[in-house]
C-alpha cells in the first residue's frame, strides 16, 4: 500500500531515518538529513516552480518498507533532488531486507498511482538493491513497463587495507615511483606539507571559502572560462553540498596544504558501509608539480588507517587517471526508464 505524506510530517521523517539507518545499500545522499537541505534549496530554484514533489511510503502488512521521494514534471517522474542536489548517487529509501516481490508490488502500485507517466531515474549505483532487482528481472520489466536500463556514468573508488605498506605495495611500480618523487620534492623544497582533516560539520567559513575558490578555479580551467567569480559564489553560498558540509555529522573533508596554501581537497560524507564518498574533489593547479592529488590521497589513507575503521575512498563520478593510479577501481551508476 502506498500512502502519501508531507515532507515535514514527523512520522514520515522518522520512517525515512529508520529505513536509511545502517542500510548498506544506500549512499548518504539518500538520508533525510541531506534531503532537508535539498527541500529548502528547491525553493530558491525558479525552474522548479512548475514541478510537484510527492512523498510516499510503501507499506507491507502495515510495516513501512520504502520511502519514495518523487518529483513530477510534466509527464515524467524523477527522484527528488535530481539535477539540483549535488549528489552523485540517488535511490529509493528502503528496508535493507526488502524483497524482489516487494519491489514488484511497489512498482505495480506506483503504476496505478501514475498511469500514463514515465519514470526517469538517474544515478542508481550498482550497489543499490533497486539496481539488482532491475537487472534480475530486466526482461519481465521490459515486457510490462518497457524498461530501459543503461549505464549512466563511471565512478572510481579506492579500497585499502589497514596497513599502509600493504596499500603502497598494491600500487603499480610506476605509481610508487611517482609517489616517492612527490614526497621527495616536498622535502627538498621545504613545502611544509600538512593534512587538515575535518570530521563533522565544517565550522570554519574561511576554510570552506578557500576550498570553493580552488574548486571554482579548477572548474573554470576545465571549461576554459576566464572568470570563476560566479562559480565560486554559487558553490560557496548556493549549493546543497556546501550547506550539508556545514551541517551533517557524517561530513569528512581532507585538505592538503603546501607552502601554507590549499593545494588539494576532497569533501564528502561517510557511508553506512565503511567508506567516504566525495562528490567534490579538486586540486590547485598552481601546485601541480607536487602531484597534490596523489599526496592527498596517500596522506588521507594513512590518517584513516590510524584514526578510523573506514577503508574506502569513493572519489565518485569521473575517470581521471590519478584515481586509477592510486589504486582505484570502477563502479557504475545507471539510469532507467519505465512507462506506466
Amino acid at each position: 500500500m502506498l500512502k502519501r505524506f508531507n515532507f515535514k510530517d514527523t512520522g514520515f521523517k522518522h520512517i525515512w531515518i529508520d529505513l536509511y539507518k545502517n542500510n548498506p545499500y544506500l549512499f548518504p545522499f539518500s538520508s533525510y538529513e541531506y534531503n532537508e537541505q535539498v527541500y529548502v534549496y528547491k525553493k530558491l530554484k525558479v525552474n522548479t516552480y512548475r514541478q510537484k514533489d510527492e512523498f510516499y511510503v510503501y507499506y507491507e502488512m502495515e510495516k513501512p518498507l520504502a520511502v519514495l521521494p518523487l518529483t513530477i514534471k510534466g509527464n515524467a517522474i524523477y527522484l527528488f533532488g535530481d539535477n539540483i542536489s549535488g549528489c552523485d548517487n540517488l535511490d529509493l529509501i528502503y528496508d535493507a531486507d526488502i524483497s524482489d516481490n516487494d519491489f514488484t508490488t511497489l512498482f505495480s502500485e506506483l503504476a496505478a498511482e501514475f498511469p500514463g507517466k514515465e519514470l526517469r531515474f538517474y544515478k542508481i549505483n550498482e550497489r543499490s538493491k533497486l539496481y539488482r532487482f532491475l537487472t534480475d528481472h530486466k526482461e519481465k520489466l521490459k515486457r510490462k513497463y518497457n524498461l530501459i536500463l543503461e549505464e549512466d556514468r563511471v565512478c572510481v573508488k579506492i579500497d585499502f587495507p589497514s596497513d599502509y605498506g600493504m596499500y603502497f605495495s598494491s600500487l603499480s611500480r610506476n605509481c610508487r615511483s611517482n609517489l616517492k618523487k612527490a614526497y621527495n620534492k616536498n622535502t627538498k623544497t621545504n613545502a611544509d606539507m600538512n593534512l587538515k582533516v575535518v570530521q563533522g560539520p565544517i565550522q570554519d567559513p574561511k576554510l570552506l571559502s578557500s576550498m570553493m575558490r580552488v574548486y571554482a578555479h579548477r572548474e573554470s580551467e576545465r571549461k576554459n572560462r576566464k572568470i570563476d567569480f560566479f562559480s565560486f559564489i554559487k558553490n560557496r553560498y548556493f549549493s546543497v553540498l556546501s550547506w550539508n558540509a556545514e551541517k551533517m555529522q557524517s561530513q569528512y573533508t581532507f585538505c592538503l596544504f603546501l607552502h601554507h596554501s590549499l593545494a588539494a581537497f576532497m569533501s564528502g560524507f561517510q557511508t553506512n558501509f565503511g567508506e567516504i564518498v566525495f562528490p567534490r574533489v579538486a586540486m590547485n593547479s598552481a601546485f601541480s608539480k607536487f602531484a597534490p592529488g596523489k599526496l592527498m590521497i596517500s596522506e588521507s589513507v594513512k590518517w584513516l588507517q590510524i584514526h578510523s575503521n573506514l577503508r574506502g575512498l569513493d572519489l565518485s563520478r569521473g575517470d581521471e587517471r590519478y584515481k586509477y593510479e592510486m589504486g582505484g577501481t570502477e563502479h557504475f551508476n545507471y539510469r532507467f526508464f519505465m512507462n506506466f
